[in-house]
């Protein structure tokens, strides 16, 4: 059902597929750079983490100047930047922890008193970081372990963290409106569930705080399928993507793209971190099946993230998460990883914005010319709804145009979709109107 709404939003313009995003090092065990690894992958965006009491351990005296004395920026991330760059991929700045100072000596977990230093920091750091576009405001809140004042089956802790979002929000749009501010950043489970988190996650006033993309980590219970039931008791897994953006309209009154910040199996064993794993070639079909859904999807997933690159060092009770070993053996899940749809490879399509009945109707169809960014099979269809009109299956070679005539006798006055899928690339719409 999810599919053929997006598929009914994007009729008016073309929607950018989600974004591959994964997280890992900024360098490999062996002391090269991991840059060259994620744009083998096709990785859009790379997730790294920016700790504000790591950042400002003391109180700074102008907290809006990145120049401050009591800011210690870690040189190993605008190293990152210029490497992304070069490499053509974004950096998300996940923000968290705060200082001593701010949150009157508690551990990092500890919201700060005053909600507008926070904000004060963020300025700072978008000014240090301008091509820094994508932050998200702290990492799994609905955790009792992960962000505090929190209490099970209590809106204390989505209260707090509402009151520390929307002053985090207008600091970084007050920076710059390309600022995307993702909000939420819940997990499956917690100490609050996620639905439940949500629908607390409110102001003072009443009404939610403000965000851009609604963060959610959708650590899987079972594989990938929208078909599945919803997970009852408010727990939201990689299967209830349906229901998680039903969630965020209800609360927000309109549609909020999803940040799928992680998401991951492990491989080969259990660990302390999850008990869940299942066999290696297993992880690939769980790694396919996930990105393949949050691309379908269309304008309701802004990005799936991996986590993660590596496995952590072999050791008692140590993950095996990673889409390689720490030994950098390459599992099943990399070559995965590597086809899986990205914004990078998304093919360039040609297509008229209308048509007539008669001519769709005709042999000469309806004329769609793409250009895949990747060698493999290109596949383009014609939708109406839900229900598939036509569909071409094509040949395509990385830079060389495929013409696909689509046709449909059952062609009515009104709107249909055009869908390309080409290798590597996300899916691009487009919509026709039939005359």
């Amino acid at each position: 059902m999810l599919v053929a709404v997006a598929l009914t939003l994007a009729l008016a313009v073309e929607v950018q597929g989600a974004e591959k995003s994964i997280w890992g090092p900024l360098t490999l065990p062996d002391g090269r750079s991991a840059f060259s690894v994620y744009r083998e992958l096709g990785i859009d965006t790379l997730q790294v983490t920016l700790t504000w009491s790591a950042v400002a351990p003391t109180r700074p005296s102008t907290p809006q100047n990145p120049a401050d004395p009591a800011y210690a920026w870690p040189p190993e991330l605008s190293s990152a930047l210029a490497a992304a760059r070069a490499a053509g991929i974004r950096l998300a700045l996940l923000v968290h922890g705060a200082p001593a100072w701010s949150n009157g000596d508690r551990p990092g977990i500890w919201a700060p008193n005053d909600p507008d230093d926070l904000a004060d920091f963020l300025t700072a750091a978008t000014r240090r970081y301008p091509a820094v576009r994508r932050w998200m405001i702290w990492g799994e809140p609905n955790r009792a372990d992960r962000f505090q004042p929190n209490r099970a089956g209590s809106p204390v802790g989505p209260r707090a963290y509402a009151t520390l979002l929307d002053p985090a929000y207008a600091a970084l749009k007050r920076a710059s409106r390309r600022n995307v501010v993702i909000g939420a950043n819940t997990w499956t489970s917690g100490t609050v569930k996620p639905a439940d988190f949500l629908r607390w996650m409110r102001l003072p006033n009443g009404r939610p705080p403000r965000l851009d993309w609604l963060g959610h980590n959708p650590f899987p219970f079972r594989f990938p399928n929208l078909a599945a039931k919803p997970l009852a008791g408010g727990f939201r897994d990689i299967s209830d993507l349906d229901t998680i953006s039903r969630d965020a309209r209800l609360s927000y009154g309109r549609r909020i793209p999803l940040w799928l910040s992680e998401y991951t199996i492990q491989s080969d064993r259990g660990s302390a971190v999850f008990a869940t794993f299942v066999s290696r070639a297993m992880q690939a079909r769980f790694l396919t099946a996930g990105f393949r859904l949050a691309d379908d999807l269309g304008p309701d997933v802004a990005g799936l993230g991996w986590y993660s690159l590596l496995d952590e060092p072999p050791a008692a009770d140590s993950a095996n998460t990673g889409l390689m070993t720490d030994a950098l053996e390459r599992k099943p899940a990399f070559a995965a990883m590597a086809r899986a749809p990205s914004q990078r490879f998304r093919p360039i399509v040609s297509a008229p914005s209308a048509v007539g009945r008669a001519r769709l109707r005709s042999p000469r169809g309806l004329k769609i010319i793409v250009t895949p960014r990747a060698t493999g099979t290109v596949v383009v269809e014609l939708r109406s709804g839900s229900a598939v009109r036509d569909r071409v299956r094509l040949t395509g070679r990385a830079g060389r145009r495929v013409t696909a005539r689509l046709r449909s006798t059952l062609a009515a006055r009104g709107r249909l979709v055009v869908g390309v899928s080409a290798a590597r690339g996300s899916i691009v719409r487009r919509g026709v109107s039939v005359r």
